[in-house]
């Protein structure tokens, strides 16, 4: 069953529809947030505040928060389109920015042309939570539909407009494409008219609903009907309640002679708002372990006491969630027949009274009961509505996890594919599933990077004695349980833009790790660092790296080590650099050395003290004799030019004898050990010769 879930989960998130359509809510959420407190502010339940807000200055402050609210969730719909056909037009419009940016004003156009009303008049309070559905329908259709017109009017009718801009080009040539993309919009809705008689497509799912309530009466049966249509429409990413509404008020009236009414469905089923939401917010206090589902409700936390649910409704989203739909649905369904089953037996008098729809729960109940019985009633419910919720918010992040595995081995597979045909994939650029997730882990690690929370492992070096000559840091950066592939750690950072911030947190932890190392295996110890060509081109880097290994007072310890696949002829500032290092006794390595014409130009001046041999020569030194030509060529260079070779990857003791027999005398790999904690380190001895 999990694996079905999964499955499912795997394919939305791979759904180009489904993906712009949860991304575009997300997108919107800051909007739907400032809407919520404008309202929350503006309905505040407290007759004393009410006045104060309709009497201060003549009322400014009522007006102000009705302009912000009408300015935010008021237009919610019309966001909503740009958001998602911005996602939905990424795959489509490659790198012409104005080609999408065309198209998402396409489909907004045509979202404010399906709603045109029966009369042709048409109203602003289209665009608010009203027309959610309809905006991610017009989104996907009006976006699809421009691009494929677009590349289809293009190729039989090119336009050769004058003008140099090639914006202005890019604009004229999309006119044809708008202009049937509108007009297509206005026919659909104009037969919406003639056919069915409703003035939009939100207008013919209301009138389908409220007739198929059309001969209904206050039972539970109706009340349960009811709820499943208002939860499962709000699932759709449909207002239920504004779909629903014209239902609630005349089958579910008060003064009905049913215990069901609207009162009593408002203040005992949609408790903190549809799907009882208010009972999803305590579950994830409870027992959520992700810190962005704990801080989400916590910003939702004010208003879901106000019944204000957009925040958890959008932001998690229920929108199109499969596994959280279920609890949405099913809550209230529980509460609902909770309180029902209290009217029955005569415990809580009938809810009759209106109460205003932001009053807050538990004094609800009372005002709606006259009882502090509803209020208990409400207690009762709340409990059971967590408790229903709970396994399913452990089942959502259950699924996440497993969901990042997945992605995380995908991503690592991706990466490494792309290493070995020397391509440079930019992950960050990319809105499918693997974008999402590299997302996902260049925020962590930039958030780890400025906490300075980043671990740094040590892999000792040792030489043919068995002593320890020196170790170098590598980095083991994890996300949750699980570490990532260090390679792919620094692309994401280079991508995002906080690898010299990664650089530096690994320097400081080595300056400071190295005074006890020193203690422990000897004061000629040296420990090595990664940098790139172009950090070391970087002048004012090497003057921060200088002040902080004199500060710590490990000038003679450190050394860093420059990767051979970027070539250093072409940067400005490396010699020199280079010399200030060495005027420091700070002294430089060229990791993964294969004979490469730069490095060989460098170790012939003396700028380098240490070279580490490639791990591919390293592993294929018995099996391969040209390998064993080339490490053999290159031991003698470093006795004839005085700088040390260091053999990494040495995995067992027939290459490192091997090695040996060819001059190298230093070793790394995991015949000695593997990169450790710097606790691990300091007890660390080499293994006897009978158990290498």
């Amino acid at each position: 069953m999990l694996v079905r879930i999964r499955k499912v989960l795997y394919a939305m998130e791979n759904s180009p529809v489904l993906s712009a359509i949860k991304k575009g809510f997300l997108l919107v959420i800051p909007v739907v947030l400032t809407g919520s407190f404008a309202l929350l502010l503006l309905n505040f339940p407290v007759p004393a505040y009410q006045g104060f807000l309709t009497s201060f200055g003549g009322g400014v402050l009522s007006d102000l928060l009705h302009f912000v609210t009408d300015s935010t969730t008021g237009f919610l719909s019309l966001y909503l389109v740009l958001a998602i056909s911005y996602f939905y037009s990424d795959p489509l419009a490659g790198r012409n920015l104005t080609l999408r940016v065309m198209a998402m004003v396409t489909s907004c156009v045509c979202f404010i042309a399906s709603f045109g009303g029966e009369s042709g008049s048409l109203t602003l309070s289209c665009f608010g939570t009203i027309g959610v559905f309809t905006a991610m329908v017009c989104a996907v259709l009006a976006t699809r539909l421009f691009f494929a017109l677009n590349g289809r009017l293009y190729r039989h009718y090119r336009s050769y407009a004058a003008g140099n801009d090639i914006h202005f080009r890019s604009s004229m040539s999309s006119i044809l494409p708008v202009v049937a993309c509108v007009v297509l919009f206005v026919l659909g809705n104009l037969l919406l008219q003639k056919v069915f008689r409703v003035g939009n497509l939100n207008d013919l799912i209301s009138g389908l609903l409220f007739r198929a309530f059309g001969e209904l009466h206050s039972e539970p049966g109706n009340g349960v009907v009811f709820l499943l249509l208002l939860d499962l429409l709000w699932v759709f990413g449909i207002h239920g309640g504004n779909a629903l509404d014209p239902v609630a008020q005349t089958v579910f009236a008060a003064g009905s002679s049913g215990v069901i009414t609207k009162s009593f469905l408002d203040n005992f089923a949609v408790i903190g708002g549809s799907g009882a939401t208010l009972c999803l917010l305590l579950a994830l206090l409870l027992v959520s372990r992700q810190k962005s589902s704990r801080r989400l409700a916590y910003s939702a936390a004010p208003l879901a006491l106000f019944n204000i649910n957009e925040i958890l409704v959008f932001g998690l989203p229920i929108v199109l969630n499969p596994v959280l739909a279920v609890p949405f649905v099913l809550t209230p369904l529980v509460t609902m027949l909770v309180a029902y089953g209290a009217v029955v037996a005569g415990w809580m008098p009938v809810a009759q009274q209106a109460v205003n729809w932001t009053t807050p729960v538990f004094f609800s109940g009372y005002l709606a009961t006259g009882s502090w019985r509803g209020a208990v009633v409400q207690l009762v419910g709340i409990v059971l509505g967590t408790l229903i919720y709970i396994p399913f918010v452990l089942l959502t992040e259950r699924l996440q996890k497993e969901q990042e595995e997945y992605l995380i081995d995908e991503l690592t597979q991706h990466f490494t594919c792309a290493q070995r045909d020397g391509r440079q994939p930019r992950y960050l650029e990319r809105n499918d599933s693997l974008g999402v997730m590299a997302k996902r882990l260049a925020g962590r690690l930039r958030a780890d990077v400025e906490a300075g929370q980043i671990p740094v492992f040590y892999q000792p070096q040792v030489d043919a004695e068995g002593r320890v000559e020196g170790a170098e840091a590598l980095l083991r950066w994890q996300y949750g349980d699980r570490r990532l592939y260090p390679p792919l750690v620094v692309a994401l950072a280079q991508e995002d833009g906080c690898y010299q911030e990664l650089t530096w947190c690994v320097l400081s932890a080595v300056c400071s790790d190295i005074e006890p190392m020193r203690r422990r295996f000897g004061q000629g110890l040296h420990v090595s660092a990664n940098i790139v060509a172009e950090q070391l081109n970087d002048p004012d880097l090497t003057g921060r790296i200088i002040d902080l290994a004199e500060r710590a007072g490990v000038c003679e310890n450190l050394v860093l080590e420059v990767t051979e696949e970027t070539s250093l002829d072409h940067l400005p500032h490396i010699t020199a650099n280079i010399e200030r290092f060495g005027d420091h006794a700070i002294y430089l390595a060229i990791d993964d050395f294969s004979m490469g014409q730069t490095s060989l130009n460098y170790l012939r001046d003396n700028r380098f003290r240490y070279v580490k041999l490639d791990g591919g020569l390293v592993r294929q030194v018995r099996e391969n004799g040209r390998s064993r030509e080339i490490v053999g060529s290159i031991a003698a260079l470093g006795r004839s030019l005085g700088f040390q070779v260091i053999a990494e990857c040495v995995e067992t003791a027939q290459v490192r004898d091997t090695l040996l027999e060819l001059g190298c005398t230093v070793f790394q790999g995991y015949l000695y050990s593997p990169a450790v904690p710097l606790e691990e380190l300091l007890f660390y001895s080499p293994p006897r010769e009978g158990n290498a």
